[in-house]
């Protein structure tokens, strides 16, 4: 990141626009609290931040600065403010594009134009620290969800408000490591080698059988059940040549084209959604995934061919931890 973009961050916080000489301007306002209606979000203010090339006059107002933190005189400050434009020039004459820190990104095609691209989150500001989006559901789909958490309710113990009925939950880790356990073990008790007792039998047996090493022994097939119920055919080597490997693979049932999700986090970064859509995936959540409509990122749980089945799932999930408590059904 050019250090520039930090000089400019800094002023921002306190002035609606900071020039840069021979370069531009960034030029900031605000923008009013929204709501989105289908999503059942509501938006805070924001500080949204535009570049204008055509205010290159020194105001001042950046050498001041830059002065005051390289504690040097006023020309050294306005030429340390041109090797700096100078290092971004080059940096997208280069590559086409630069990372201008919390403000935004620069672009630049191969006719030399170039496009400034402001972060969607807007520009930091102390009037509006603390401020985040939060969704507000209706009161009819209130009424709807809680209809739906109270049939599908449990008690934090594992069973069901029946007692006739016992709720065992156990992860797919688990699950898959018990598996895979317990298929070595049969493997193991299958081929093992007969015991031998007499010592004329085995005698006998040696002398009608060729040398061991001339014996290639054809591999025996296992079949293996996986924990969604699917079979695997796993080939067992030789016991005399190699040890004994096991291993279980998980299928994914084909299904339908999903038109619904349930969105755990919403108006995140690219990194930040990255980052936790592998967590929730490291956690069992296989169908944790990425959403973008062109307006905003979401971290949604896809893969829902049907409203019931979407909005039993996340009545479910909002007894799995706190983290999931707002967690909403979207159509898609």
């Amino acid at each position: 990141m050019n250090s520039l973009s930090q000089h400019i961050e800094y002023l921002l916080l306190t002035h609606n626009c900071v020039i840069v000489p021979q370069f531009g301007a960034f030029v900031t306002h605000s923008s009013n609290a929204q709501r989105a209606e289908s999503e059942e979000l509501f938006f805070p203010p924001r500080r949204v931040v535009r570049f204008n090339p055509a205010l290159t006059e020194d105001d001042g107002l950046l050498v001041d600065v830059v002065r005051a933190v390289h504690q040097c005189s006023i020309p050294d400050a306005k030429r340390l403010i041109q090797a700096m434009v100078l290092q971004l020039r080059q940096q997208l004459l280069a590559d086409g594009q630069t990372d201008f820190g919390t403000i935004g990104i620069f672009t630049q095609d191969e006719d030399g134009k170039m496009t400034f691209s402001a972060c969607q989150a807007g520009i930091t500001t102390p009037d509006y620290y603390g401020l985040d989006a939060f969704s507000m559901s209706k009161l009819t789909t209130l009424q709807r969800r809680d209809k739906l958490a109270d049939k599908h309710k449990t008690t934090s113990e594992g069973f069901s408000d029946n007692d006739k009925h016992i709720v065992i939950r156990i992860s797919r880790r688990s699950l898959r490591y018990v598996s895979t356990v317990a298929a070595v073990v049969l493997l193991c008790v299958l081929f093992a080698p007969p015991i031998r007792t007499h010592h004329k039998r085995l005698t006998q047996q040696a002398s009608m059988l060729p040398p061991v090493e001339n014996v290639k022994e054809a591999p025996a097939k296992t079949t293996v059940i996986t924990p969604t119920g699917t079979t695997k055919t796993a080939i067992q080597a030789p016991i005399v040549e190699q040890a004994v490997k096991a291993e279980t693979v998980a299928a994914k049932p084909a299904s339908a084209k999903a038109k619904y999700a349930i969105v755990v986090a919403s108006n995140v970064s690219i990194k930040n959604a990255e980052r936790y859509v592998a967590d929730l995936q490291l956690r069992g959540y296989e169908n944790a995934e990425i959403f973008d409509n062109g307006k905003m990122l979401r971290v949604v749980l896809g893969g829902y061919a049907d409203e019931t089945e979407a909005y039993n799932r996340n009545a479910l999930l909002h007894h799995e931890g706190k983290e999931f408590a707002s967690s909403w059904v979207m159509k898609l």
